[in-house]
C-alpha cells in the first residue's frame, strides 16, 4: 500500500506535468524551431519557385551578404537605432515610473493619461507621426515657426530622420513600459523607503539604493525586449520613410523584405534574415550572461538585506 502510494506520488510530481507540457512544446517545435532551422537550410539554395528548394549554392549567399554595401549599410543603421533607442526610449520610462511612483495624489490619473497612446494603432500612430513631421505642413514645423526657430526638413534629413522615427516610441510604446516598472517599483516594500529616511537618505539615495536594484530583474527583461523590437523594426520605417532618405533608415528587415518581395531573390532574402536572427540571439545571449541568474550584485544584495533588516526592526518598535 505504502509503494504503491509512493509510485503515485512520483507519477504526479515527475510524469503528470509533462502531459501538460507536451502540447505546448510541440507547438514550439512546429511554429517556432522548424521555421527557424529550415529558414537556415533555405539559405543555402538559389531559391526557384518552381521546383523548390531551387538549386544548391552552399553559402555563397552568406559571402554575397557579407560583399553587399547595401546589406553592410543596413546593419549600421540597424545598430545606430539601437543606440538612439536606448538613448530616449529606455531609460526615460524608468525616470517617469520613478517620478510617478513618489507622486501621492493623482498617481492613477498621470499613469493612465500616459499609457493612453500606447492602446491606438501602431501603424495608425506611424501615419500620424508621418503628417508631423512632414517638412511642408507639418505640425512640428508649425510650431518651429511659432517660436521663431528655423524649420527642419526631418524625415527629409539623413541626420534627423533616425531620431524623428524614434521619438514616437517614447509616447506609443513609452507608456506600456512605464507602466510595467510602475508595477515593479509598487512592489517595493514601502518600510524600507521609510527606514532609509529615519537614516537621512535623501530622494536619489533612495531611488539608487533601494528602487532601482529592486526592479533590476524587470529592466533586463525590458531591455531584451527593447533590443529585439529595434531589430524587428519594419512597419513604422515602411511607413513613414520606405528606407529613405538614401538609405539612411534601411533596416536589415526592411531590406530583407525589398530584396523578397520587390527583386525577387527568396534565398538572399531568407539568408538576410536568418542573419538578423543571429545577430538577435547572440546581442541576447550576451544581456542574459552578463545579468545572469544573479541579477542582483553581492553589494545591492548587501544593501537590500540591510534595508529589510532596518524595516523590521522599525517595525517591531512599533508594535
Amino acid at each position: 500500500m505504502i509503494r504503491h502510494r509512493f509510485s503515485r506520488d512520483i507519477f504526479k510530481r515527475d510524469v503528470l506535468p509533462w502531459f501538460f507540457l507536451i502540447p505546448a512544446i510541440v507547438s514550439f517545435a512546429l511554429f517556432k524551431y522548424y521555421p527557424i532551422l529550415l529558414g537556415f537550410f533555405v539559405s543555402l539554395f538559389e531559391v526557384n519557385i518552381v521546383d523548390l528548394p531551387g538549386t544548391f549554392i552552399g553559402f555563397d549567399n552568406y559571402i554575397r551578404a557579407f560583399q553587399d554595401k547595401d546589406f553592410l549599410n543596413a546593419i549600421v543603421n540597424t545598430f545606430q537605432f539601437l543606440v538612439i533607442s536606448l538613448l530616449i526610449n529606455f531609460w526615460v520610462p524608468i525616470l517617469l515610473a520613478t517620478l510617478i511612483n513618489e507622486v501621492r495624489r493623482g498617481k492613477t490619473f498621470v499613469r493612465t493619461m500616459y499609457f493612453i497612446p500606447a492602446v491606438a494603432p501602431g501603424i495608425a500612430m506611424s501615419v500620424l507621426w508621418k503628417y508631423i513631421w512632414q517638412p511642408d505642413y507639418g505640425l512640428a514645423n508649425y510650431l518651429m515657426k511659432v517660436l521663431g526657430l528655423p524649420t527642419q526638413r526631418w524625415l527629409n534629413d539623413p541626420v534627423l530622420v533616425k531620431w524623428c522615427m524614434q521619438f514616437p516610441g517614447l509616447i506609443i510604446g513609452g507608456g506600456l513600459t512605464m507602466v510595467i516598472y510602475l508595477a515593479a517599483l509598487q512592489d517595493v516594500p514601502e518600510e524600507q523607503h521609510e527606514s532609509a529616511l529615519l537614516d537621512g537618505a535623501g530622494f536619489l539615495r533612495r531611488i539608487f539604493c533601494i528602487s532601482l536594484p529592486q526592479i533590476k530583474p524587470i529592466v533586463l527583461t525590458m531591455l531584451v525586449l527593447s533590443v529585439i523590437d529595434v531589430f524587428n523594426m519594419f512597419d513604422n520605417v515602411q511607413i513613414m520613410t520606405g528606407g529613405g532618405p538614401s538609405g539612411a533608415t534601411e533596416t536589415m528587415v526592411l531590406y530583407a523584405y525589398d530584396q523578397a518581395y520587390t527583386f525577387l531573390n527568396y534565398g538572399y532574402a531568407i539568408t538576410l534574415s536568418c542573419l538578423t536572427f543571429l545577430c538577435v540571439f547572440i546581442l541576447t545571449a550576451i544581456q542574459m550572461s552578463i545579468g545572469g541568474d544573479n541579477i542582483l550584485s553581492r553589494k545591492d544584495k548587501k544593501k537590500v538585506r540591510r534595508l529589510r533588516l532596518r524595516a523590521s526592526q522599525l517595525k517591531a518598535k512599533e508594535e
